[in-house]
């Protein structure tokens, strides 16, 4: 699994991209600050993209 969801320490969740050690991003956020639902959600959307060989799972798609 690429992506987890970890609380944070003043209670919020984040998404983390275990492959570079840092917090994910979509679409230019940093993936932080989010309700339990949201980093679910997020963390589960990121892997499914993942798991289908997407170089970048959350980086914006090109509409070309």
């Amino acid at each position: 699994m690429r992506f987890v969801a970890v609380l944070d320490p003043t209670g919020s969740w984040a998404v983390f991209d275990m492959a570079n050690e840092e917090p994910a991003e979509l679409a230019g956020r940093v993936l932080i600050g989010l309700t339990p639902l949201e980093a679910w959600w997020l963390t589960t959307a990121a892997n499914e993209e993942a798991g289908r060989g997407e170089a970048y799972p959350l980086a914006p798609q090109s509409t070309q």
